[in-house]
């Protein structure tokens, strides 16, 4: 049997372990899945193993394990029976208290908070409602901020994959949003506006990922040593704060129930047909007559692309890095831009933020004209005027045709360039926001560089990119040293590290352990990408000609990426 939590509103959820219900209430979606994270977690603690559970909300079910340890990683559906209601069933709020407050909360797993948690009771009891935690001023906040209408970012965490042991945040990072509970005091804790989101079907709220204890990092390649007789540089560029969004129900002062928590309680759930394999051949020739369940392989890729296509919170970065040329930046800039704007239905730009001469617009497909990012920036007047729609980026940016992303390119003149520093990058960042729900930065290789450093400041979501090749990952390595000196550890634990086949050849087990383990300390989750015969001659993405393999290596990956959004 499989413990269940039924988020049945923005502020309420129950959860059904084997002996007891355990009712959680919240003042906004984000503080109800984490104290449900907290059941769970408190749970595992006392039974002394692992616990799978399945969160089930309006649109969509995550399948987790929790461990006693805290960690909290995504796994594979399957058939097993649920504790409580079916996970069909409608999914209603309860009407009125008819519950007993739990009180005597254990530090079985304290929060990095308060040092308490809700208590799950070993007896059989009837329904019950979680205690809650002295107020902390983040919980004052999400108070605030509900009577105010206004919403703070979702902290949300975890992998599509059991990620790696990830290392400690740095002291620069370490106050951090109390939203995100970690396994225990150890452990780091994300921040409010870079917290992955979770589970193996993740949406626009899922539970988390808690990190391991923290890890030493493998030594660092030569060129670190360079930079150990040079004092940590810290941050030039203040962090743009991102404005907080209203919440999308405002709930009454009684706790009655709202206009969503009806509409939530009489949808009807879609039942899935399988359209694969001998299943799907099965409702094509019965016309749908009989139509069975899809088979775990479909069921898993129906998952992937809810995670790609879940809502965002507002306009978000994701910054493709590595200080090596030839680590293959460009190539991932354009697949992960090509596989959202496939998938997602377009509002994608891929952005060439190259400090000299970046090669992202000839990769993509020809356009009439030849404007860069530094024409953007001279005309910018043009596009602050408060009737610039989308149609004033068209002399700008190069669309993409059927992958339904457009392309900024960089100016082919060094020179040029040069004027796209911090402040540059900022003034374009904040308009193009307005046009595009998810940018991809294609950066350059120069970490002293003030566009650099602003788009990794900037990023929502970092993706460390790498060839198999030693000098290639020794540079993603030696990156990573130096951002977690600079004060940008929390960018590093919630980043995703790609590996790339730069050839035909098998990978070797050793060296894929060794990278494996290397970046998984360092990292939110460490993916691979096969080698592409059409990368190599280095010419315009052609999606169609891109090989199934390849295109699901990608799947993959971005659907990790889309999760620490």
């Amino acid at each position: 049997m499989i413990a269940q939590a039924r988020i049945t509103s923005d502020t309420s959820a129950t959860v059904h372990l084997e002996k007891e219900a355990v009712e959680v209430t919240g003042v906004d979606l984000a503080q109800v899945r984490d104290r449900v994270k907290q059941v769970f977690i408190t749970a595992a603690k006392l039974d002394g193993q692992n616990l799978d559970v399945v969160i089930v909300e309006p649109d969509v079910r995550h399948h987790l394990r929790v461990e006693p340890s805290g960690r909290i990683t995504g796994r594979e559906a399957d058939d097993r029976e649920v504790w409580g209601p079916d996970m069909d069933a409608p999914l209603v709020p309860p009407m009125g208290d008819d519950t007993a407050e739990l009180q005597g909360l254990r530090a079985a797993l304290a929060s990095p908070a308060t040092g308490e948690l809700p208590t799950v009771r070993s007896h059989r009891a009837r329904r019950r409602r979680a205690a809650l935690p002295p107020q902390t001023s983040a919980d004052a906040e999400r108070a605030d901020s509900a009577a105010t209408g206004e919403h703070p970012a979702l902290v949300i965490s975890s992998g599509q994959v059991a990620p790696m042991p990830r290392g400690a945040h740095s002291a620069a990072s370490g106050a951090t949003a109390s939203s995100a509970p970690t396994a225990s005091s150890a452990s780091p804790a994300p921040s409010a506006d870079s917290a992955p989101s979770a589970g193996s079907a993740p949406t626009a709220s899922s539970a988390p990922s808690a990190p391991s204890a923290p890890s030493s990092p493998t030594a660092p390649s030569a060129p670190s040593a360079a930079s150990a007789s040079e004092p940590p540089r810290r941050r030039t560029t203040p962090v743009r704060e991102k404005k907080p969004l209203a919440p999308r129900t405002v709930p009454g002062a009684d706790g009655r129930p709202t206009l969503q928590d009806l509409q939530s309680s009489t949808r009807k759930n879609r039942r899935l047909k399988a359209t694969k394999g001998l299943p799907g051949l099965i409702t094509k020739l019965t016309g749908g007559v009989i139509s069975p369940r899809p088979g775990k392989k479909e069921r898993f890729e129906i998952e992937r692309l809810e995670r790609i296509r879940r809502p965002l919170d507002g306009p978000k970065n994701i910054a493709v890095v590595n200080l090596k040329g030839g680590a293959h930046k460009t190539t991932a800039s354009l697949m992960i831009a090509a596989t959202l704007g496939v998938v997602r239905g377009g509002s994608v730009l891929a952005w060439d933020n190259n400090e000299t001469r970046g090669t992202l617009g000839w990769r993509g497909l020809p356009t009439e004209h030849h404007r860069t990012v530094v024409d953007l920036l001279h005309d910018m007047d043009a596009l602050h005027a408060g009737g610039a729609s989308n149609s004033d980026l068209d002399p700008y940016v190069r669309p993409q045709g059927e992958m339904r992303f457009d392309i900024l390119a960089s100016d082919e003149d060094p020179g040029s360039m040069a004027s796209i520093d911090a402040e540059a990058f900022q003034e374009l960042d904040d308009t193009l926001s307005r046009f595009y729900r998810i940018k991809v930065i294609d950066t350059g290789n120069n970490v002293r560089a003030s566009n650099w450093l602003a788009a990794v400041e900037s990023a929502d979501q970092l993706v460390i990119i790498s060839t198999v090749r030693e000098d290639t990952f020794n540079a993603a390595a030696w990156m990573i040293d130096e951002l977690r000196a600079t004060g940008l550890a929390e960018q590093v634990d919630n980043a995703v590290t790609i590996l790339s086949h730069s050839s035909k050849g098998k990978f070797d087990p050793k060296l894929r352990s060794r990278l494996m383990a290397h970046f998984g300390a360092h990292t939110r989750a460490v993916t691979e990408v096969p080698y592409e015969q059409q990368f190599v001659d280095g010419s315009h993405l052609d999606w169609p000609q891109v090989s199934d393999a390849t295109k699901n290596a990608w799947m993959n990956a971005t659907a990790l990426i889309i999760d620490g959004l």
